[in-house]
């Protein structure tokens, strides 16, 4: 990396406006423009991180650390001390490339083994890595069994460094790392195949740590390109694109996080575009996730607080409601202001189709009468045409599952009782040994949906709180089918075994 006479003065000089002694400019070098230049070896240096804050209590704005050896750090202040101006005259310093590799390569390891997330947790003395493949946090590969891959708390802060260096030099993160803070960034550039970004979520732990989660957003053909291939029933998949026959109302999405909204979402918009090409469709996201062709995707980035992240969804939902739409997406509706803005739209005469924090699609209307969502608005059979809840559960191995019958299965007594009276074949799948084709009997994840279709009598009941009324009146007069009944259904085919969908679904119990 060069520097020019231009690059700004350097603060930490001798007698310069940042005092620093003698063994700290063996450290590191601030200058007045914000780069900061920081040996290598002292990248967690409790002293280096103070005088970067007395830097930035000065007025100087320091920028993500750049790592250098020792010798260009004393080249520069032997050839800087007593200047007004530093120039290194075209000099490249040495810029530490090698950790930057590292988490290119991390990347790499991680979409090969289709991972959603990488975890890496920094404590005191040591580093842990983790990655969550199939909706499961699985040891690093090349890790004992039961263990994580460790590093050295150093290494891991360096990491966690570089890695945010990465999002702020494509501008989805600030200029400035802060080691003890809350951040977020995206790396947009330099990343395996098939994977169009990587979220950066950047948490403080207790006594000086650091938690840093790498979230993988793949292109989607890992998981098909269809609403089908997602693991939706027939009668679902009708159900979803008879949602998408309506030009107006909303559909709401509810599940976890990291139950598949945003993919089932993403899905739905994509079979709108290629079924009605002339339509202008909007989405508003925090941030885009998926790159939807035909779809102008406004995005909402880098908000430190609800207030900021209300506000910057207010100007953006209201730019997209300037902008001739036919249909609008939200990325989530989570506060009274994006649910205000959310209603707005649907009431204007557009579908709406945006996702929801909730347990089914039951309790829907419930979570957004909390946010503050009016009454006479959740009423409105026109404005709310669907409600749809989903989870992700592990899919059995075609290849290597085995079928045993109900009393030689390892299950629960009590688990095995219940499947006896659920199901017409006394047998079931369960995992295999694992094979070539899968990881530990298991081979990517399925969804478990219900939705519902809500008339007038059903929301009546939701608003007043009548909610077992509610549950029965849907199951028995509008003939709903629960996640219960969706998931009986794939554990008589061989597509899931029971101890994992009650792990997901809750107690196997007729509703």
């Amino acid at each position: 990396m060069k520097f020019r006479p231009d690059d700004g003065e350097l603060v930490t000089r001798d007698g310069g406006p940042v005092r620093a002694s003698d063994v700290l400019r063996d450290k590191v070098a601030i200058f007045s423009d914000g780069r900061c230049l920081v040996s290598r070896s002292h990248a967690d240096d409790v002293d280096v991180i103070g005088l970067m804050a007395l830097a930035r209590r000065l007025g100087f704005q320091t920028k993500t650390p750049e790592h250098v050896d020792l010798g260009s750090l004393r080249s520069l202040y032997s050839g800087a001390n007593g200047q007004r101006e530093w120039s290194m005259g075209g000099k490249t310093l040495r810029v530490d490339t090698a950790m930057q590799r590292e988490v290119q390569e991390l990347l790499q390891l991680a979409a090969r083994f289709q991972a959603s997330d990488v975890h890496l947790v920094v404590e005191d003395d040591v580093a842990t890595l983790r990655l969550r493949v199939d909706g499961e946090l699985q040891p690093m590969p090349g890790a004992s069994a039961g263990a994580t891959r460790n590093w050295r708390a150093e290494h891991g802060r360096q990491f966690c460094m570089t890695a945010y260096a990465l999002a702020a030099e494509g501008g989805t993160a600030d200029a400035s790392y802060d080691p003890f803070g809350y951040q977020a960034g995206r790396i947009m550039t330099g990343l395996p195949e098939g994977v169009q970004a990587v979220r950066l979520q950047f948490n403080p732990v207790g006594y000086s740590g650091r938690h840093l989660v790498m979230r993988l957003l793949y292109t989607g053909h890992a998981a098909g390109h269809t609403i089908e291939e997602l693991g939706f029933s027939k009668d679902q998949v009708k159900t979803l694109i008879d949602f998408t026959e309506n030009q107006t109302g909303m559909v709401i999405i509810s599940g976890p996080t990291g139950s598949g909204k945003t993919t089932t979402l993403e899905r739905l918009m994509r079979h709108i575009v290629e079924r009605c090409p002339g339509e202008n469709i909007l989405s508003v996201e925090d941030p885009p996730e998926y790159r939807i062709h035909g779809v102008v995707q406004l995005p909402v980035s880098n908000m430190r607080s609800d207030d900021d992240r209300d506000a910057a969804y207010t100007e953006a939902i209201a730019a997209a409601l300037r902008s001739d739409p036919d249909r609008i997406m939200i990325g989530e509706v989570r506060t009274p202001a994006t649910a205000h803005h959310a209603f707005e739209a649907a009431m204007t005469g557009h579908q709406v189709l945006t996702t929801l924090h909730a347990n089914d699609a039951m309790g829907i209307v419930p979570r957004l009468m909390d946010i503050g969502v009016e009454g006479y608005k959740l009423r409105d059979p026109s404005l709310i045409r669907g409600l749809i809840a989903q989870r992700l559960v592990r899919r059995l191995c075609h290849h290597c599952r085995r079928q045993v019958s109900l009393g030689e299965a390892d299950l629960p007594v009590d688990l095995a009782m219940r499947l006896g009276d659920l199901l017409d074949d006394p047998t079931v799948w369960l995992p295999g040994q694992g094979c070539a084709s899968c990881r530990g009997g298991y081979s990517g994840r399925t969804v478990i949906a219900e939705m519902i279709c809500p008339d007038q009598t059903l929301l009546d009941l939701l608003c007043t709180g009548e909610r077992q009324t509610a549950m029965h009146y849907w199951v028995t007069a509008l003939k709903g089918r629960t996640f219960f009944h969706h998931v009986l259904d794939k554990i008589a085919e061989g597509i899931v075994d029971p101890l994992q969908a009650e792990y997901k679904i809750g107690k196997l119990i007729a509703p």
